[in-house]
């Protein structure tokens, strides 16, 4: 699958400051990320989708796999 450079970013800027598999702060940073500086609207379904696909990225760097945080 190819990921959204988006969710590419998201997820890098995620793993620099929770640099191990903690899903959800993980998944906290890469929502802020996305809210302050992508300036998405946190609740939008666009959001949530770009989220889901970072957070697999983020699985992926890590070396745990796409579906494991």
């Amino acid at each position: 699958m190819e990921y959204s450079k988006e969710a590419r970013a998201a997820a890098e800027s995620a793993i620099k400051k929770v640099p191990y598999p903690a899903g959800s702060l993980i998944e906290l940073e890469i929502h802020t990320y996305l809210e302050h500086q992508l300036g998405m609207d946190p609740m939008s379904d666009k959001c949530f989708e770009i989220a889901d696909e970072a957070l697999s990225v983020a699985g992926i760097i890590l070396g745990v796999g796409p579906d494991r945080l």
